[in-house]
């Protein structure tokens, strides 16, 4: 004869009930994270191939550097007087780097533009990076001022890219979406570079300062894990 179900069993069967749907439910969000991750990394590889793909000629001719997280590098040439991106103490951009972006601008908005990417986009930043040489004794007042600095030529090539004509000639919808999208951002040196162009602070390996290589203006794409997760929930 079997023995009648005492209280203390119907507990422990709803207390074990519970337990196992929790963990069915952290297993699912383990994996909604993980085909996040993954989605993430596909989007990204995506866009960093095109935009390799359709820029490469212009590189190694231009001094621009496809870093693999997708950063667009304008590297200051001082060896090549004639090549600055700008003046020592100024944010008007040379002649020089106006070409490039002229020429590299058209192509890099298309490849945003395009419907496979441009809703996984949340961000296009426009970032100046400068060196660490103190302009001023104070460093305080060095790290501002280059501050200033960075966030005025950050300014100066988004108003540059404005006045294009590839910019000018999107429909409104088009233009409207960049406007959201792009921002300027100024730097200073918090971000500066060794040579082999890593953040020095952050490298485990090289913590000097490539002060060329920290000299430029980024261009940065920012993707959106909201769009990815909208997308991963539909399917």
């Amino acid at each position: 004869m079997a023995r009648p179900r005492s209280k203390g069993d119907y507990n422990f069967i709803a207390y074990s009930d519970i337990m196992t749907g929790l963990a069915i439910i952290f297993l699912f969000i383990a994996v909604a994270y993980i085909l996040e991750g993954i989605s993430d990394k596909i989007v990204k590889d995506d866009i960093y191939n095109a935009i390799g793909e359709d820029l490469k000629k212009d590189f190694k001719s231009k001094n621009v550097e496809l870093d693999k997280d997708m950063s667009l590098k304008f590297l200051q040439d001082n060896i090549n007087k004639t090549d600055e991106l700008f003046q020592i103490g100024s944010a008007e951009m040379t002649p020089s780097f106006k070409s490039k972006v002229a020429d590299i601008w058209p192509k890099y908005q298309q490849i945003l533009l395009n419907k496979d990417n441009l809703p996984y986009i949340s961000e296009i930043r426009i970032e100046g990076h400068t060196d660490t040489i103190a302009p001023k004794k104070d460093q305080t007042e060095s790290y501002l001022y280059n501050l200033n600095l960075s966030s005025a030529r950050a300014q100066s090539v988004l108003s540059y890219i404005r006045s294009l004509e590839s910019y000018n000639s999107l429909p409104p919808a088009q233009k409207e979406k960049l406007d959201f999208l792009l921002t300027a951002n100024g730097m200073s040196y918090s971000r500066a570079l060794n040579s082999e162009g890593e953040i020095s602070a952050l490298s485990k390996t090289d913590q000097s300062i490539d002060l060329n290589k920290s000299r430029r203006v980024e261009f940065r794409i920012n993707t959106s894990n909201e769009e990815l997760q909208k997308n991963l929930s539909t399917k």
